[in-house]
């Protein structure tokens, strides 16, 4: 039997990730800022130098933006789950996912068993 997800207080959860869907957003954004003039001679070199750590720096700013967008998409699977009542039920066993750790990850979908298991990670 699937036990729907436990919401203390939907709006105050709603807000909280809202609010880090929005500075994870100025993240992104402020990672995506560039000046297209240095990108234009974007390449890597024989030795270190200013292109080189540009290139290093565009490369991990990128990486940091693509982390920073998975976070924010399962930010919005979360507000969805709110809107349809399954917020805090385990997609991996139908459980209740405990406060404790909708407190420390407010946007997981698996309780602690669950997310350990290699064939439920996401």
């Amino acid at each position: 039997m699937r036990r729907r997800g436990v919401t203390p207080d939907a709006g105050v959860i709603r807000a909280g990730l809202e609010e880090r869907r929005r500075t994870l957003e100025d993240q992104v954004r402020a990672l995506s800022e560039h000046d297209p003039a240095e990108s234009a001679n974007l390449q890597f070199g024989k030795r270190i130098g200013d292109g080189t750590a540009y290139a290093i720096e565009r490369m991990t700013g990128a990486y940091q933006a693509r982390t920073l967008y998975q976070t924010i998409t399962q930010i919005d699977t979360a507000l969805d789950r709110l809107r349809d009542g399954t917020y805090g039920t385990c997609q991996g066993c139908g459980e209740a996912i405990p406060t404790e750790r909708l407190e420390a990850v407010p946007w997981t979908t698996l309780c602690v068993g669950c997310a350990s298991r290699p064939s439920t990670r996401r």
